[in-house]
């Protein structure tokens, strides 16, 4: 009898042997499309949360109890970090904050009260403007000091309608109350250095820099 179950097990393993090599193709389709998705998902727009913000701040306490050369991010940790540094009057003019992570750049995302855009700015685009409307301001990221990066806004998209550089960093600066587009960002205590990549941010202590 153990002898027919050793057959029976044999003949179940070459035949789903048989099967994967038969249906390799679609078995790879099947990895690579998951593979796509879970990469489309890491590099989507991240939601800020005070979990989020706690799971940062824990990061970073290790960084330095640990003295570390870096510790990474995840997009939403990184997320909650920015806009919990964005200006209290940035705050009141845009809700349902996301960030979308690019290289060394970030794209904020939320919805706008329109008032607070010039009208000569928008020409006749501003007569069909909603009191709130779908907002994009996207730009590079520097750390010019420890504990602080520098967001320098170059676009602003308003439903799907991208702006030019110069009315985009002028409605930058209504927006963020900033003299100009770029807007300081604090970072926790001790950071030196921020590399942001699409699915994840490195941040670096002051003194590995």
């Amino acid at each position: 009898m153990r002898f027919l179950f050793r057959i029976l097990g044999i003949l179940i393993l070459a035949a789903l042997v048989s099967a994967a090599w038969l249906f390799r193709a679609d078995l790879m389709r099947i990895a690579q499309s998951k593979t796509k998705a879970e990469e489309s998902e890491g590099m989507g727009v991240a939601r800020p949360s005070a979990k989020a913000l706690a799971k940062a701040h824990d990061r970073v306490d290790s960084l330095h109890g640990w003295k570390a050369d870096s510790v990474i991010l995840s997009p939403a940790e990184l997320a909650s970090l920015v806009t919990a540094g964005l200006p209290a009057e940035a705050r009141s003019h845009v809700d349902s904050l996301g960030v979308t992570l690019g290289e060394n750049r970030l794209e904020l995302h939320g919805r706008l009260d329109t008032k607070v855009i010039p009208k000569d700015q928008l020409g006749p685009f501003a007569s069909i403007l909603n009191p709130w409307e779908p907002v994009a301001a996207a730009g590079p990221v520097s750390v010019p000091k420890p504990g602080f990066a520098d967001w320098t806004v170059e676009q602003v998209t308003i439903r799907v309608i991208t702006l030019p550089k110069s009315i985009s960093q002028n409605i930058a600066q209504r927006i963020f109350a900033t003299r100009d587009s770029r807007i300081r960002i604090p970072l926790p205590a001790g950071i030196g250095g921020l590399r942001i990549q699409p699915d994840k941010a490195i941040l670096y202590p002051a003194q590995k820099q």
